[in-house]
């Protein structure tokens, strides 16, 4: 558990830092929180309207949506091995998903910008797949669609301040 919080707290004094560099103390704030509450997509483009350059605001986004993963990911492991009934839920999980177990976690990567890394992180973890495979996947997926919002929100700002 000290683990997953010295971890949480490293990703959000990072977000914290790099907000601070921007010389934007309560916008960066606030974009932390909307990446933990909504995820990192919204995150992105909130921080677009924040008016946070795309690279610092993506990466503010990403390190604000890591904030909670270390934790939920603990947590679902000790509710599975702790509680009965949801280590049979999960031991059936882990047979359906055997056939998948090989290429299933890659799925996420594709899942993570629509359903966000918080249930990817969940299916994997009672679908049984590793846990640093899991995160890794749904990481990927999450930095990609990020940096996609972030820069693809900068550039259609531009472009509609700058017509004539």
């Amino acid at each position: 558990m000290l683990y997953a919080i010295a971890s949480a707290v490293i990703f959000f004094l990072s977000a914290l830092y790099l907000g601070l560099q921007q010389a934007k103390l309560w916008s960066t704030l606030s974009l932390i929180g909307t990446s933990i509450v909504l995820e990192a997509q919204p995150g992105a483009a909130a921080s677009i309207a924040l008016g946070f350059h795309p690279l610092m605001g993506a990466v503010i986004s990403i390190l604000g949506n890591l904030i909670p993963i270390p934790i939920l990911m603990f947590t679902v492991r000790q509710i599975i091995s702790r509680w009965g009934w949801a280590r049979k839920k999960v031991q059936r999980a882990e047979r359906w998903s055997r056939k998948y177990r090989r290429y299933g976690v890659g799925a996420l990567t594709l899942l993570s910008p629509f359903l966000g890394a918080y249930l990817c992180i969940a299916i994997g973890s009672v679908a049984g797949w590793r846990p640093m495979t899991t995160f890794f996947a749904t990481f990927l997926g999450l930095v990609v669609s990020v940096f996609l919002i972030a820069y693809g929100g900068h550039w259609l700002v531009s472009l509609l301040l700058h017509l004539p």
